[in-house]
């Protein structure tokens, strides 16, 4: 047998009745109510202002991401910063003994400073080393005005890409992943500029080998750096 719902009206009528001094027992006949149901209410109504009582709290062990484990999540993000938040969660109930749901998590990122970036592209194949030691000899050794330089770069788009487009970062950090710049049809782009602007380029469908991108080179950089000399001369 299952409790019987008895509508907010009647326990209202029922405590209003009581107040007027009726006798218990007869409101209770005449409602079809018994005495500790009014006697609850009453308690309700005194402590509450509601016949009903109050939303349950929740109930069970809680659980809480410490900061510790946080700390460990930033540093996951730092170095994937494109994980899903299930694998997350799975990876908390695997190795803290933690479950939580999605969207508590991301909250829970959220207000420790991780919020949703769009992730910025970081070539695979760039060796920072080298680079840093590059602009280190220009530090120390170049004293020119820029003007001697001709920089000549290679870029590519594609249709399709694998890595997603969002990841999160700490607050006033950028969002980076490392990932192959080469998905689907791909069409690469050379160019070359000094600092008056671009003065060669070539666009063709695929990726530029040796061969091509040495014609590239002698046929469309040398050639037009050349002429910007000569007009630069006259």
């Amino acid at each position: 047998m299952v409790n019987r719902r008895i509508s907010d009206d009647l326990k209202e009528c029922a405590l209003s009745l009581w107040d007027r001094e009726l006798d218990l027992e007869d409101i209770c006949e005449a409602l079809g109510v018994s005495k500790s149901s009014c006697y609850r209410w009453r308690k309700l109504a005194e402590d509450h202002e509601n016949v009903n009582p109050p939303p349950s709290p929740l109930v069970g062990r809680t659980r809480e991401i410490i900061r510790a484990i946080l700390a460990a999540i930033k540093w996951l993000y730092s170095e994937d910063p494109d994980l899903f938040l299930d694998e997350f969660c799975t990876w908390l109930a695997v190795e803290h003994g933690i479950w939580v749901s999605t969207s508590r998590l991301s909250r829970n990122l959220n207000d420790v400073g991780l919020t949703r970036k769009v992730l910025q592209k970081l070539a695979l194949e760039r060796d920072e080393a080298e680079r840093e030691e590059f602009k280190e000899m220009l530090r120390t050794y170049f004293v020119g005005n820029g003007s001697e330089f001709v920089v000549v770069g290679e870029s590519s788009k594609s249709d399709h890409t694998y890595a997603w487009g969002f990841g999160k970062a700490p607050q006033g950090q950028h969002a980076q992943i490392c990932d192959v710049l080469v998905r689907g049809t791909r069409y690469s782009l050379g160019a070359a500029m000094t600092t008056d602007g671009y003065f060669a380029a070539r666009v063709m469908e695929g990726s530029y080998d040796a061969d091509q991108f040495y014609d590239f080179i002698a046929e469309e950089v040398v050639s037009g750096f050349i002429s910007s000399l000569s007009y630069c001369v006259l």
